[in-house]
């Protein structure tokens, strides 16, 4: 085989087939040793915000909006497996005077570190045709598969972000958001804290000024969004706190990863949304419709392109007569939850859990 032939071989045979087992092994890790992490990963944070907030005291750092977690490709080709983490002003990137320090990102990087040890030991096979500049190339690409499942992680582990007594621990400005990415390029927020007391038409305006992107990875709180019509918008993993959303119009949206607390949904119709991973954990969800809805646990399709989607969480929610028909249900939490007079007519809730559900009147045969 010449050069070319190889090269097209080697990645067929040999590169193609060990991604899979490195998603396989990424996914196990965060099976495993979530806890752990998550824990080890809080550790870091907690030491980030302390020297954050003693820099404050000094008069040596004014407010941040920002800590930004990015990852340094080329230390990742020197071997370094470290995040640069930097807590910034209101200017970002452009801040002059960012606090910095570092994650060890070696539980994720190690995974790709073992990619690439299996595929070096295949190269002699090549004759030379494939040489371990490829391995560079590969490592640089498949980083930004690892990034993923960085990403998140750390959105999972930045759910206990939610409980912190911010005040205390240092000065915020009114918007802040961790963020995880590549260095000085795109980014993605894993955590965002709004305390603007915003009325809903002030949102509203936001939202038509900046088509549609003002409710994506957002937080609201505290809002009388009753009635609303808010189909076809992409609120994907933004957070809802205390909001009154009773007969709100959902219909065709994207909530994936969204999660909603206290919140009053009453009516609500997601009819044809997207729902991946979405909490309603403890909501009030009274006749709310879900007809054909998207919201199976796992990869949609089948196909694994990084992490896994977490179960649809319904726990201790109210659905009395809540409609579910035509929805995919596949590995959905329903434990604790009213489902009295619940209509599930064509719906696949595979592998659902519905441990200490109240599961009284009008219940259909999928439940026998």
């Amino acid at each position: 085989m010449d050069r070319k032939e190889s090269l097209l071989h080697f990645y067929t045979h040999q590169v193609e087939p060990a991604r899979a087992r490195l998603m396989d092994d990424l996914q196990h890790m965060l099976h495993t040793r979530y806890a752990e992490l998550a824990a080890e990963f809080m550790d870091h944070f907690r030491l980030l915000l302390q020297e954050v907030g003693d820099a404050q005291k000094r008069g040596a750092k004014g407010k941040i909006a920002y800590i930004q977690y990015s990852v340094l490709r080329t230390e990742l080709l020197g071997g370094a497996m470290n995040v640069l983490v930097e807590a910034c002003d209101a200017s970002w990137l452009l801040d002059r005077t960012p606090i910095r320090a570092f994650y060890s990102a070696n539980w994720a990087y190690g995974c790709l570190e073992r990619m690439l040890d299996g595929l070096r030991e295949e190269l002699p096979n090549y004759q030379g045709t494939v040489t371990t500049v490829e391995l560079d190339r590969i490592m640089l690409r498949e980083a930004a598969l690892v990034n993923r499942y960085l990403v998140y992680f750390m959105r999972r582990s930045c759910r206990a972000l939610e409980d912190f007594e911010w005040d205390s621990l240092m000065n915020l400005e009114q918007v802040f958001e961790v963020r995880m990415g590549e260095y000085l390029d795109a980014s993605e927020c894993v955590f965002r804290l709004d305390r603007r007391n915003r009325s809903i038409e002030e949102i509203g305006e936001a939202l038509e000024e900046s088509d549609g992107l003002e409710v994506m990875y957002a937080h609201f709180q505290g809002l009388d969004m009753s009635g609303m019509e808010c189909s076809d918008l992409d609120f994907r993993y933004s957070r809802f706190d205390r909001i009154d959303m009773h007969s709100t119009d959902f219909q065709r949206c994207v909530l994936v990863g969204t999660r909603w607390h206290n919140c009053g949904l009453e009516h609500a119709d997601f009819t044809g949304s997207i729902l991946y991973g979405a909490d309603f954990s403890g909501c009030s969800l009274e006749r709310a419709v879900f007809r054909g809805v998207m919201g199976e646990v796992g990869h949609p399709e089948g196909l694994a392109q990084g992490p896994s989607y977490d179960a649809l969480n319904f726990e201790n929610a109210n659905l009395s007569g809540a409609d579910f028909r035509g929805a995919r249900l596949r590995g959905a939490i329903f434990r604790g939850a009213n489902l009295t007079d619940t209509l599930w007519e064509g719906a696949d809730v595979e592998g659902a859990i519905f441990d200490d559900a109240e599961r009284r009147r009008g219940l259909s045969d999928t439940f026998v």
